[in-house]
């Protein structure tokens, strides 16, 4: 085995896995600020692009945890009276679960262990016009759901990812 090839692979995956962690809290840099006292009349979800690419459960698990976490994450902001108040829309376009391992082993290890969501929020005024859009991208350890190699722990996983989605967000828009 060549011990410079893999530890410059090493290096550089254990590098890729620290930019990817550090995403979620970087801000959005196209998205328009939102007031500080900003309040949502509703919110919506919107995983038709995980349906299509993965189809299957995956899709249906997200659409039945991310709304319950939005909720929680925004619960502070919601105004369901409020007709001159805007729409959060959130979309989730790929949810991606790493392979099932502890990311040790091999230098493309850290990276591929892990699970992530991509997707964005777009805050939608009451005339139809779209005033921000929030794109985030999320990565877990992808034992965060549970153990990896018994039965189900792919709705765990799943439900992981949408509560971390949902937590990152108010930050990501500057809430």
């Amino acid at each position: 085995m060549d011990w410079a090839k893999f530890l410059r692979g090493a290096t550089i995956a254990i590098g890729l896995a620290g930019a990817i962690v550090i995403a979620p809290a970087a801000p959005a840099e196209s998205a328009s600020a939102l007031p500080p006292n900003i309040h949502f009349r509703a919110i919506k979800v919107d995983v038709t692009p995980v349906a299509q690419d993965v189809g299957g459960p995956t899709a249906q698990w997200l659409a039945q945890a991310l709304p319950g976490e939005l909720q929680t994450a925004f619960a502070n902001r919601l105004a369901p009276g409020d007709k001159s108040a805007p729409i959060l829309v959130v979309r989730i376009r790929r949810v991606f679960l790493g392979a099932s391992q502890n990311g040790l082993l091999g230098p493309a290890s850290a990276v591929e262990a892990l699970d992530n969501i991509d997707g964005a929020a777009v805050v939608v005024g009451p005339n139809g016009g779209e005033i921000g859009s929030y794109p985030l991208f999320v990565p877990l350890d992808n034992y965060t759901g549970g153990t990896n190699y018994e039965a189900g722990t792919e709705q765990r996983r799943i439900n992981e990812l949408a509560h971390a989605f949902a937590y990152w967000l108010p930050g990501q828009m500057g809430l």
